[in-house]
């Protein structure tokens, strides 16, 4: 499949990318004085949404186009509805992304904890809330109790899969030493060294579960269940940014709300988004989106994004040695912008 295997490893830059996106949505309309996303309000259209012409928001995110990624592409795809000057900066990795954040080549990003903190950045809003990745086992293991003396897989022990195994780990009461670890590669890469039992478990993505349960491995844990309150990636920029651009940082959280909505609502919508954003085959789209909405990754809804929630991922990452300091929370987590965001789209 080309969303999991090219998932953060293909360099690409696509700006303009979003315009072949046909989603129906209500375009902005009205008159007044460009937007500049300066200060605390921004001018409304006719139909409440906020009006965003004249304004330009570049997002970059760690990955070549992907299926999964078009929860992004709709976001993008409505900023532009109403009146913005939206593209998308695809990089290869976090690291990628948060040079050109930082070279002030793209205004924000979609980033994971970890790499926010460790940049300097601040967090205002969700990117993906819920993980779609799922714990798999060999056949021979059919609970988490039994992972202790066996070998677990990863692509790397200080990103979001060390995050969530740290996670796994303690919930079940499970030493790290109990469990050998090695790196095994990418997640396509890992389903292979499963299927040829060169490890006994590891994260898989929801689209590639059935690979593997269907030559008879175990699905031990659906991470959006287990631990809903982890985070595959947030909405950051820099500091200087936020505070400069406060009501246009409140309309793009909108625009994300708007895209979960979508999401939710609408799988012939999603689809077609993610044919022209990831060029996909509709089938493989289709298939994708019933794997993301079943482990609820999209969620419309006000507790997608908390403090909360951002500081047990913070102690996790300093638990695994992801960061390189824990600031306190109010350093790099804003939560005023979303308050606003989900007030004004009457989220819940």
């Amino acid at each position: 499949m080309s969303a999991p295997s090219s998932r953060r490893r293909r360099t690409a830059l696509v700006v303009g990318a979003i315009a072949a996106l046909t989603v129906s949505l209500t375009a902005a309309c009205g008159s007044g004085d460009a937007a500049t996303g300066t200060g605390d309000k921004l001018p409304t259209s006719a139909d409440g949404t906020p009006n965003l012409k004249g304004t330009t928001i570049r997002i970059v995110t760690g990955a070549a186009p992907a299926i999964e990624d078009t929860k992004i592409a709709l976001v993008a795809q409505v900023l532009k509805s109403w009146g913005a000057d939206a593209t998308i900066v695809n990089q290869t990795g976090d690291p990628s992304a948060i040079r050109v954040l930082l070279a002030g080549d793209a205004d924000i990003g979609t980033l994971a904890v970890s790499s926010s903190i460790n940049s300097g950045l601040k967090i205002f809003g969700p990117s993906q809330p819920r993980l779609d990745y799922h714990f798999l086992g060999a056949p021979s293991l059919n609970s988490m109790k039994d992972l202790p003396g066996h070998v677990y897989g990863t692509s790397n022990v200080h990103g979001v899969e060390a995050l969530m195994f740290a996670d796994l780990l303690a919930k079940n009461n499970i030493d790290p030493k109990a469990v050998t670890t090695t790196v095994a590669g990418g997640a396509s890469v890992r389903v292979s060294a499963m299927l040829t039992h060169h490890i006994d478990a590891t994260f898989a993505h929801a689209t590639d579960v059935s690979k593997l349960t269907s030559a008879g491995f175990h699905d031990l844990v659906t991470m959006s269940k287990t631990a809903p309150e982890l985070a595959d990636s947030f909405l950051a920029t820099s500091p200087q940014w936020l505070a400069s651009h406060g009501a246009l940082a409140v309309a793009i959280d909108q625009a994300w709300i708007k895209a979960a909505q979508i999401f939710n609502t609408d799988k012939d919508q999603w689809v077609k988004a993610a044919v022209a954003y990831a060029k996909a085959d509709e089938k493989e789209a289709s298939s994708t989106y019933d794997a993301l909405k079943a482990a609820d990754t999209f969620p419309a809804s006000k507790d997608a994004y908390s403090e909360a929630s951002a500081k047990v991922q913070e102690d996790l990452a300093n638990k695994v040695g992801a960061i390189t300091k824990a600031p306190a929370t109010s350093d790099w987590v804003d939560t005023a912008t979303w308050d606003k965001a989900t007030a004004a789209m009457k989220l819940t």
